[in-house]
């Protein structure tokens, strides 16, 4: 299995939480991931950075919100804007705008860091 490393690989160093913000500290986030993302090199459990303010842009890494869920999809531009899936690429969903108002998918933020602690023993 070819498991990419995550934005900030664990080796060794510590990592400053307040160092971890892009633009707005007070409009930074942190969250746990509940499942593993093994293209994206996610661990279950590990702490994710997202940033509502920061700009979307083509293979970034968005967390939606359907209903009351909030999940990771990626984000791609061509040859229309669409959410696909990150261990499933044909599995999509449109892009939340004035046009899908009524999916009921809301762009809540970007994954700007993923902090993937070492597994348990």
């Amino acid at each position: 299995m070819n498991e990419r490393p995550s934005t900030l690989a664990n080796n060794g160093h510590r990592v400053l939480l307040e160092t971890l913000y892009y633009g707005e500290a007070n409009a930074t986030y942190l969250m746990r991931a509940c499942e593993a993302s093994v293209t994206c090199g996610i661990r279950a459990g590990a702490l994710l950075v997202v940033d509502p303010g920061a700009e979307p842009r083509d293979g970034s890494i968005v967390v939606i919100q359907t209903g009351e869920d909030l999940s990771l999809r990626r984000l791609r531009q061509r040859p229309e804007k669409y959410l696909e899936n990150l261990d499933a690429p044909d599995d999509i969903l449109p892009w939340p705008d004035e046009d899908t108002v009524q999916s009921g998918i809301i762009c809540w933020g970007i994954l700007i860091y993923t902090v993937n602690g070492e597994p348990a023993q």
